[in-house]
This record gives structure tokens, C-alpha cells and sequence, in this order.
């Protein structure tokens, strides 16, 4: 397995992210989980003026679609900077609410969950380093895996349909729902940012 992971910050290249739970543990089963994740996508927004195109959380991962550039820039954040200060602000936030939880109810909400607070799986990450990051070259490309976010909670059985899961992009699209998170892309192709 490679050691290093090569990421290719290109001028104009939109970015999907996989990015997977410790151990594909289920931190985001918990609403409380999933707004940290949502409030990290917006810091992105307003830190780093990206283009948000869209997401979906589910209960052990994340995927996210972005343009890594400044509003107003033709040169890309570098998105190993994007990835970092992403996981950092979920890491941080995150274990703050897992412990609020764990102060309250005594336990979090499965055993998996309750090792790892015991530290019984080793280091108590909530991200697997690696992730998965793949440069969108085309419309159809980019239209292919923001559906494929959006079905994924169907497809997982989580909700009868799309538009039930409001931990996603789905919402703002179809039903012009800005009232979790707004995404910056208005359709258009290319995106002009």
C-alpha cells in the first residue's frame, strides 16, 4: 500500500471526498454528530470562500463535492489544507459533544462506540487517515456522483426516499431548502466561482 498519498490540486477541478469513520464507526448516527459536520462544511464556506456543490452524511461517512478555489480565483486551495482543517474542526467539535453525551447518558449509543471511549481500539480518532479524494473533470461526472450522494441514504435503506434525509445537498436542490446548509453552485456549467 502506498505510503503517501498524492493529491492534484488542479486550476478549475471540482473535488469528491470520502471520507470514513475510525474503524467505520457510527459517530454520525447522532443528529448532534451530524450538525458538527454540517457547521464544517459552512466554516469551509466562510474561512475559505469554496464552492460547496454539495454532501451527504451518513452514519460512518461523508461525501463531499467542492470547487477548491477562493470566490473570485482561478488558483486552488490546496485541498490537503481543506482536508485538514475539515477533519480538525469535526475532531475537535465532535469529541466535545461525544463527551457532553457521555456525561449525560453514562454510555454513547452503541458498544463500538462505548471501546472506543474506553480506548479499547487504540487511538480515539474519529477520521481514518486516508481518505478517499478524486478529481471531477466533467458536467456529467460532477452530476454523476452528486446523485450518487443523494441516493446514498436510500440505497442504505436509512429512508424510503431522498428527500427524507435532510444531512444532505438533496434538499437545497430539489426544494431550494437552505434551511440547514446552502451550497454555492447555481447549476451552471463550467462553474464560474
Amino acid at each position: 500500500m502506498p505510503t503517501q498519498l498524492h493529491r492534484h490540486d488542479e486550476a478549475g477541478h471540482i473535488h469528491f471526498w470520502t471520507l470514513t469513520a475510525f474503524h467505520r464507526l457510527k459517530f454520525f448516527h447522532d443528529d448532534g454528530m451530524k450538525h458538527i459536520v454540517v457547521d464544517s462544511l459552512r466554516h469551509l464556506q466562510s474561512k475559505h470562500r469554496i464552492c460547496l456543490i454539495g454532501y451527504v452524511v451518513m452514519p460512518e461517512h461523508v461525501h463531499v463535492l467542492l470547487l477548491p478555489h477562493a470566490k473570485g480565483s482561478n488558483s486552488p486551495i490546496p485541498i490537503s489544507s481543506l482536508l485538514r482543517n475539515f477533519k480538525q474542526y469535526v475532531g475537535f467539535h465532535g469529541k466535545a459533544r461525544l463527551r457532553d453525551v457521555w456525561r449525560q447518558r453514562g454510555q454513547l449509543w452503541s458498544k463500538p462506540l462505548n471501546d472506543w471511549a474506553f480506548g479499547r481500539l487504540g487511538k480515539q480518532a474519529i477520521w481514518n487517515k486516508r481518505g478517499y479524494d478524486r478529481n471531477i473533470f466533467s458536467e456529467e461526472e460532477l452530476h454523476e456522483k452528486l446523485t450518487y450522494c443523494h441516493k446514498n441514504p436510500t440505497t442504505r435503506d436509512l429512508v424510503a426516499t431522498s428527500d427524507q434525509w435532510k444531512w444532505s445537498s438533496y434538499r437545497y436542490y430539489e426544494k431550494n431548502d437552505r434551511s440547514l446548509l446552502a451550497m454555492d453552485w447555481d447549476g451552471r456549467w463550467p462553474i464560474e466561482w
